[in-house]
């Protein structure tokens, strides 16, 4: 049997399993204001900015809340009123990405593609010729609703070529991805501390260029979610303008050094490829079949479509999952019929050993014998 290194695994596109060390930061209190806090957020920005090299022309600049409030704070603050978004989607994060710029109230241009097809810079420039008004263009880099991998490359190709503002959704992929923010042009990164970076809920961090933070002053109509304001303050101030999420920011600041002592960016996405093939490959010899092709899968969550057995329902598998210590995810909308097991957080291929037990074990509690979904079955 393979050995189990965690009473529990949380297999979600995020929050995710954390290291022991990550956890213990959370146990003492500490002052938002004082020199330990105010030196491990500094520490954060600064290391945020290196991993994107963003050294000398980006900022950091954390809110509170979860990453969706650092997204909304973009569209406030960064982008002008009167503009108008490209918003690329094939995927659940591309209608909240829309959701969101909308209800900031700029005007919204959708690129909609299957599930399963990476955006081109031909599909780009069609849209843009179709829609001259275009200022900005964002994506959802790895969109965890299906796992897609959306490559960078091709926007900062047409966003320098056509002057289009080009903003981020990595979210789900910063800390495992490489994403050069000076050399892709990048305006704006929005990233979360719970996936890639290993770290727990509570705050929203964006990359941005400093001239357009600067630029940005007295813009955004929201006072908590206003970019510049929190950056501003936080530069002459030391500390956050209003209270900060000081043991999430502790734990933050752990798994940064916990990030840094692995090898970074490449270490990262590495050990979460290597999961992930062990994962993928594990459920395909038991019959299961991923949603995605390989070659446009994100190693950091796979989604397998539900098995044509009269017995399976997953909420049954899933609680004999929980039975066992673990959590994994149904599909969403966007991909109904199928359930997605993250490969993120402090997991290693022996971890993955377990959970292919496990899942053996709940299909078999709950009378599973068929796996494979009824197209292949037909097919």
């Amino acid at each position: 049997m393979p050995e189990r290194r965690h009473d529990f695994y949380l297999l979600t596109p995020g929050p995710v399993t954390v290291a022991p060390a990550v956890k213990q930061e959370m146990l003492r209190d500490r002052s938002p204001n004082g020199d330990e806090m105010m030196a491990q957020v500094n520490a954060i920005r600064a290391y945020m900015v290196e991993i994107c090299n963003g050294v000398g022309t980006h900022e950091c600049v954390p809110v509170q809340g979860s990453a969706t409030f650092a997204i909304e704070g973009v569209f406030h603050t960064l982008v002008p009123k009167g503009s108008t978004i490209l918003v690329i989607q094939n995927g659940f994060y591309g209608i909240r990405l829309k959701e969101v710029a909308e209800g900031v109230g700029h005007t919204v241009v959708m690129l909609e593609l299957p599930m399963t097809v990476t955006p081109t810079e031909a599909d780009l420039d069609a849209v843009i010729d179709a829609n001259p008004g275009i200022t900005h263009m964002i994506m959802c880099h790895v969109d965890t609703g299906t796992g897609i991998y959306n490559p960078i490359d091709p926007l900062a190709a047409v966003a320098r070529r056509r002057g289009i503002k080009l903003l981020i959704d990595a979210v789900a992929s910063f800390g495992s991805f490489p994403i050069d923010v000076k050399e892709q042009g990048i305006e704006a990164v929005m990233i979360s501390p719970n996936k890639g970076l290993e770290g727990v809920p509570g705050v929203g961090i964006v990359v941005c260029r400093r001239d357009v933070l600067e630029a940005s002053a007295g813009r955004s109509p929201s006072v908590v979610l206003d970019l510049h304001a929190q950056w501003a303050f936080m530069e002459s101030r030391g500390w956050w303008r209003f209270t900060p999420p000081t043991h999430v920011l502790a734990a933050l600041a752990k798994a940064c050094e916990r990030h840094r002592a692995e090898g970074g960016v490449a270490a990262r996405g590495e050990r979460y490829r290597r999961n992930w093939r062990r994962l993928v490959d594990g459920l395909r010899q038991r019959g299961f079949k991923t949603l995605l092709p390989d070659s446009v899968a994100a190693p950091i969550i796979a989604t397998f479509m539900d098995p044509d057995d009269p017995a399976y329902d997953f909420q049954k598998f899933y609680a004999a999952m929980e039975r066992r210590g673990i959590v994994i995810f149904p599909g969403r909308l966007t991909a109904a019929g199928t359930f997605r097991i993250g490969c993120m957080g402090d997991i290693v291929e022996e971890d993955v050993s377990v959970i292919l037990d496990a899942i053996e074990e709940s299909m078999a509690e709950i009378g599973v014998t068929r796996t494979m979904p009824a197209l292949e079955r037909q097919a």
